[in-house]
């Protein structure tokens, strides 16, 4: 787990002096923040046992858990107001992306915010439960009411349905229709005639299919892509996610294109990534055709 100090170097470098949006910085599922802060009443009261201030040790205590209690309440103001912004985006709408974007970050914000005031509530709880071994009596807060921790509201509940709808919709728009035939071969293969000849006898199998390749720039794949150009052959282009899956990117890349469905999968030699895809795939029931493994397509 990133270290408090990486973290803060971390948001400096991405963000810069000063306060950070909480969609911005959102908690990770491993976080303990609430692990971090116990015993602090705890040391409180036994710094203060056997001093002049000892008589106000209870009130120190108190003061402590509240200090949690009422963030968590103005947190909820804000909530509440993300709520509410998230209302006014679905109603004003209007198909472009640019307020879709909004709404999404509008969404992505109302869901940190109510994410952080369950965390300020449990540590408001732990240190509550640390204020009853100390003072014998359980705490309270002196004015309104010690509140649950909050839910994502129908309204959020409808901003990130709208926006999973919406582009829905658009996919499928856009998603070209036929069998799905997957390709993958090596960066260094240059037999283009081995490729366009072995394509060529799947189209014929399936006229209506669609190319689906591992988009790289050169090599197999790229020879593949031109082939479907030069046929007026849909394609479609999977590419890696490294940003979001780091080095195992390929490999969960191969695992959308069987998730896609596929109808066959074509693979020319290559490295361990499409021979991957080529093992999944037939464990999904997939025919696998592989070329040019001995020089001959």
């Amino acid at each position: 787990m990133q270290s408090p100090t990486a973290r803060i170097l971390e948001n400096l470098a991405l963000f810069g002096p000063g306060a950070i949006a909480p969609e911005d910085d959102p908690l990770d599922d491993n976080s303990d923040v609430a692990g971090a802060i116990e015993g602090l009443v705890t040391h409180a009261g036994d710094a203060l046992q056997g001093t002049p201030l000892e008589a106000y040790a209870d009130d120190i205590a108190w003061g402590l858990v509240n200090l949690f209690h009422r963030k968590a309440d103005w947190l909820e103001r804000d909530l509440r107001e993300a709520e509410s912004l998230c209302q006014s985006l679905i109603r004003s709408q209007d198909g472009s992306e640019a307020r879709s974007v909004e709404l999404e970050r509008a969404t992505q914000k109302a869901r940190a915010l109510a994410a952080h005031i369950g965390e300020f509530e449990n540590m408001r709880d732990r240190l509550a439960d640390e204020f009853a071994a100390l003072t014998g009596s359980s705490w309270r807060p002196r004015s309104g009411v010690k509140k649950g921790r909050p839910g994502v509201t129908a309204a959020i509940i409808e901003a990130r349905d709208f926006i999973d709808a919406r582009r829905a919709r658009e996919c499928e728009a856009r998603a070209p229709k036929g069998p799905l035939i997957a390709f993958s071969g090596g960066a260094d293969w240059t037999d283009a005639d081995a490729i366009f000849r072995v394509l060529d006898k799947v189209r014929a199998r399936h006229p209506d299919m669609v190319l689906a390749h591992t988009a790289q720039a050169r090599g197999a794949d790229l020879v593949a892509a031109r082939w479907a150009d030069a046929r007026k052959v849909d394609q479609v282009a999977f590419r890696p996610h490294f940003e979001r899956h780091g080095r195992a990117a390929p490999f969960r890349r191969n695992d959308e294109m069987i998730a896609a469905g596929l109808a066959g999968c074509v693979i020319f030699p290559g490295n361990g990534v499409t021979l991957n895809l080529g093992q999944k795939a037939e464990k999904a029931g997939v025919f696998v055709l592989r070329c040019g493994f001995d020089r001959r397509a």
